[in-house]
């Protein structure tokens, strides 16, 4: 009988073997899938065969809980998938753990360790042969799902192509309701709202709605496009849209001082001072001067906006000068805003922008009065020629300017032109004012009386009316009504003179055309609500109709404003006639005296000689003065030459 001694340990295959199964068990456990995992391969569009092979590939085991089961519902994971996660936990028994295996014999004392030892190794190149099959498997299933990720992708550039392609050819031809409501359906089929795709699709119909004259609408699209910064190839394309439309509505929400955020460097010269011009008014709007000044300085000279900005910068030197002449920053101030109304006349002349010439004209000429340099102030007023929007202000401040000076027959021939026709539905009773001191002082006092009777009858008579009608539509909803759409109680009207004097104001006019924007946009959208689509026109009436209201609500503060500093000038102006007809008075009682006195230093002391004294001073004044002589032919633009034949009197 052969003797067998106790088996022995075999470190070596024993560790060989103990290997295989840890690399078994660690690599099961990399590639194990999670609850997340499967969302995120329904997300990316792969066929739910795809996720449950995947699954069993893996040999993921899955213990769902109820809030796992949730996710995977509100993720829109098909239930076939569920159902195989859930059977991997669940549906079978796990398998039993294999049995640890009996020690090996020794080998040493006959065949049945060669057995053994042969069976092992058997074993683990089976192990071997098994991992890489499942590897194999898991690498298959990874490419079949990249390629059918691939192919969806591809699926989805061209059905994006074809549908961007079919739009902006409508766009291309003037189709531009058939553009809008195709770049409006691509929009909301498309679920990933900031896909590059999406933002084409958003600027396309922000195109076709400007080329359709709905700016507002337009200009809130081109905003948000913005938001997705410079490196966005659609941000160029929205500002310049923006930029366009802005001008039409004035769309300025305070919003857009997230534009600050971006940096603009890279981009060509051009659009680089239409961005800094936009951001500086846009300040200069809000009375931010020092950012306005910060962007506006960075418009260079010959880009197109170069004028008006140097111009804002004047404005916002004037308005820092203050009004305190014996301040020091005063003088500074204003030098400075000379130098920036002279380069914006230089840079107007360049682009040909006349009304920013004139404008500039008209604020160097208001500085020159300021410092009272007359002579320098006329010159610049004379500047302004007489089709400018601005001639009547400088027509009017030139007079004064020649008053000033002591050139009292020009000063007069401008103010009798401006009490012509032509000029009757401007607001100037400081006209009248003059004139009555004027004639008061050259001792013409009928002359002075019948000016400040002017005065009442075309400028105090508006006093009453216009305050009723500031009591009876008090709130800037019922101003608006009353005004702009002329819904008005019947006796409670607003005076001509004072609506004019309302419609001249630049800030009424720049609220006044916004709104009348929306108000169109409105009516359009609701008279062409069937080519939009009821949706799609919906949705854009919702949001102009708010803006509507919003600039609405905007005027009807402003002409509260306008109207309410009217009635002020003309409370002023009562206190200002009484003032001057005291003056009048005591100075024709002065030139009696002066009268009674000569009388009696010639000897005649009789109260029918005084009597006859006062008769002749009042007879003395003549015919009225009313005359117009000219230099040259008779031109509008020899207004400034006129001169008045006033002569002195007094004695």
């Amino acid at each position: 009988m052969t003797r067998h001694t106790k088996p022995k340990r075999r470190p070596g295959w024993l560790f060989r073997l103990g290997v295989a199964l840890v690399a078994v068990a660690f690599s099961a456990q990399a590639w194990a899938i999670t609850v997340d995992n499967v969302v995120q391969m329904h997300k990316s569009g792969l066929p739910p065969a795809v996720i449950i092979q995947t699954i069993q590939s893996t040999g993921s085991t899955f213990n769902l809980s109820a809030a796992d089961k949730k996710a995977l519902e509100d993720a829109g994971v098909p239930a076939d998938v569920v159902q195989a996660m859930s059977g991997s936990a669940g549906g079978a028994p796990a398998p039993a753990p294999e049995p640890a295996p009996e020690p090996a014999p020794d080998v040493g004392g006959g065949g049945e360790g060669t057995d053994d030892l042969e069976r092992l190794r058997e074993q683990e190149a089976a192990e071997r042969a098994r991992i890489e099959e499942e590897a194999r498997i898991r690498e298959a299933a990874r490419r079949a799902a990249d390629q059918e990720r691939e192919k969806m992708r591809a699926e989805e550039r061209k059905r994006v192509a074809r549908a961007l392609a079919s739009a902006r050819s409508a766009l291309d031809d003037g189709r531009y309701y058939e553009a809008a409501r195709s770049f409006d359906e691509f929009i909301k089929s498309t679920a990933d709202q900031t896909k590059p795709s999406v933002q084409s699709a958003k600027l396309g119909l922000a195109d076709a709605l400007k080329a359709l004259k709905l700016y507002g609408n337009a200009a809130g699209i081109y905003h948000e496009l913005l938001a997705a910064g410079p490196d966005s190839e659609v941000f160029e394309p929205a500002f310049k849209g923006l930029r366009t439309c802005s001008r039409m509505v004035a769309y300025n929400p305070v919003t857009l001082e997230a534009l600050t955020n971006y940096f603009v460097g890279n981009f060509s010269q051009g659009f680089q001072d239409d961005y800094n011009y936009f951001l500086g008014k846009f300040f200069f709007d809000y009375n931010r001067n020092d950012e306005a000044t910060r962007y506006l300085g960075e418009v260079s000279e010959k880009a197109d906006d170069f004028a008006e900005a140097q111009y804002l910068m004047g404005l916002v030197g004037v308005q820092s000068a203050g009004e305190d002449a014996e301040s020091s920053d005063f003088i500074k101030n204003l030098v400075k805003a000379n130098v920036h109304f002279q380069k914006a006349i230089l840079g107007a002349s360049r682009s040909d922008d006349a009304r920013v010439k004139h404008l500039a004209y008209l604020a160097l000429a208001r500085i020159a009065y300021t410092l009272e340099q007359y002579d320098a102030a006329i010159f610049y007023y004379r500047k302004v020629p007489a089709d400018s929007t601005s001639y009547v202000n400088a027509l009017h401040e030139s007079a004064w300017s020649y008053f000033l000076k002591g050139d009292t027959t020009r000063g007069m021939g401008i103010f009798h032109t401006l009490d012509g026709p032509d000029w009757e539905d401007y607001f100037l009773p400081d006209t009248y004012l003059l004139e009555a001191t004027v004639f008061t002082n050259v001792c013409r006092f009928d002359y002075a009386r019948e000016a400040i009777e002017r005065i009442r009858q075309r400028y105090l008579a508006l006093k009453m009316p216009l305050g009723q009608y500031l009591a009876e539509y008090a709130s800037p909803d019922a101003l608006y009504q009353a005004f702009v759409l002329k819904q008005t109680r019947k006796g409670v009207e607003l005076p001509r003179l004072v609506r004019m004097s309302v419609i001249s104001n630049p800030e009424f006019y720049d609220l006044y055309t916004s709104v009348t924007a929306y108000r169109r946009e409105v009516a359009r959208l609701k008279r062409e609500r069937e080519n939009f689509g009821a949706d799609l026109a919906a949705r854009l009436l919702a949001t102009v109709e708010s803006r509507q209201q919003e600039r609405t609500l905007a005027l009807g503060i402003k002409l509260n404003q306008i109207l309410q500093k009217l009635d002020d000038e003309l409370s002023e102006l009562e206190v200002q006639v009484t003032e001057i007809r005291i003056e009048i008075d005591e100075a024709a009682a002065d030139e009696l005296e002066k009268e009674i006195a000569k009388a009696n230093q010639d000897g005649d002391t009789s109260p029918v000689a005084a009597a006859q004294a006062q008769e002749s001073a009042l007879v003395f004044v003549g015919d009225k003065y009313v005359t117009w002589p000219f230099e040259g032919e008779y031109w509008s633009d020899e207004i400034n030459n006129y001169r008045s034949y006033l002569t002195e009197v007094c004695k």
